[in-house]
């Protein structure tokens, strides 16, 4: 049986999916300095914590817990 990708078995959601499900994180990623382009496939495609060292968040943990707030509203 041929292996599995390892982007395949992932458990962290990507930004494209929380913002597809929690549009009002955008101001979370705003807020940090995350800049979510229509073209940027790059941030999109990534978890909130790649982003955050693309975009070089200067509290990533914050970033990440102000997102998860955010989502969490919704649930």
């Amino acid at each position: 049986m041929p292996r599995k990708h390892r982007a395949l078995r992932r458990r962290e959601p990507l930004l494209g999916d929380i913002l597809r499900e929690s549009p009002e994180a955008a101001a979370v990623l705003a807020k940090h300095g995350v800049q979510v382009c229509s073209g940027c496939l790059v941030t999109l495609n990534s978890t909130p914590e790649k982003a955050a060292a693309y975009h070089a968040v200067p509290d990533p943990k914050a970033f990440a817990r102000d997102l998860k707030r955010a989502v969490g509203r919704r649930r």
